[in-house]
């Protein structure tokens, strides 16, 4: 009896000190999180404040709500002709990224060719390779096709992902091939292969890597602010560096350009967030 009451007690302490355990490392992890999110409260709540009020009140909320800074972006800035710009040169970049990124994948992963595994591995040595080493070859090219200050010179260098490639190259090798030979001997040809049979199966990749292209062309700044000069021309996060100089001060101009650039990021990662992670998740991401 007592060596059983004696084990009953160190297994009740075995289990006291797991849940111990696991209430310390939540903690620590909603602290990080909390630290994280915390900037982004102060910016929501800030665009709503007057400029006296937001420098000389230390209060979080505001004591008198107002629009005025939105309305004030939006009006002075061209805000509206740079979400527009925005909206197209994500989309377009999306979708036709996807798309090249779908097909290259797809003959990766189900076609033999000689020399197939090296160029696979020299195609992913590019991703080693820093944006700012290209930088200024890349707008050589872009100058000698005469694409400098137009959307389509943004484009044009989004057409393909390296990343995309090697994501959906991982998942579609996964495909049973004996489903592709089951097509292939019904008649279909390559390409209604790829567009029935192995598009329809790699939805949930496709949506994680459209949501990451689109997040990635929507947030990019460096290469647009290199390559637009005029105002009309001009995406979000361009428009929005200029408040620094039209607004050097003023923070809460700042923090509502900063809340009309995320506040689409955030609907459209909240639609996709499901399809993003399971995604991720099937691929596997295997060497």
């Amino acid at each position: 009896m007592v060596t059983k009451a004696a084990s009953t007690t160190r297994a009740r302490s075995g289990l006291t000190g797991v849940a111990i355990g696991k209430f310390g490392a939540h903690l620590v992890l909603l602290i990080f999180a909390l630290g994280g999110v915390a900037p982004f409260i102060w910016m929501v709540f800030s665009s709503f404040k007057h400029y006296k009020e937001l420098m000389e009140s230390p209060d979080l909320l505001p004591q008198v709500w107002t629009i005025d800074n939105y309305l004030e972006i939006i009006q002075r800035v061209n805000f509206l002709v740079a979400v527009e710009n925005s909206v197209i040169v994500a989309v377009t970049v999306t979708v036709v990224s996807v798309f090249t990124s779908a097909a290259v994948g797809f003959v990766f992963a189900k076609y033999h060719f000689a020399g197939k595994e090296i160029l696979f591995s020299a195609l992913l040595s590019t991703m080693m390779i820093p944006f700012a080493v290209v930088l200024i070859p890349l707008y050589v090219f872009i100058a000698d096709i005469h694409l400098i200050d137009t959307l389509p010179g943004i484009i044009v260098t989004g057409l393909w992902s390296t990343f995309g490639i090697f994501l959906l190259r991982q998942f579609m090798e996964s495909l049973p091939s004996e489903l592709l030979d089951a097509a292939r001997i019904d008649g279909a040809s390559e390409f209604r292969i790829f567009a029935q049979v192995v598009i329809p199966l790699s939805g949930a990749p496709l949506g994680a890597l459209s949501t990451l292209i689109f997040l990635g062309s929507w947030d990019s700044f460096l290469w647009p602010s290199i390559v637009l000069s005029s105002p009309e021309k001009q995406t979000i996060p361009v428009v929005l560096n200029g408040l620094r100089s039209l607004y050097w001060s003023r923070y809460d101009m700042w923090a509502a350009g900063a809340m009309l650039t995320v506040v689409p990021v955030m609907v459209i990662y909240a639609f996709a967030s499901r399809h993003f992670i399971r995604g991720i998740a099937m691929t596997g991401l295997k060497g």
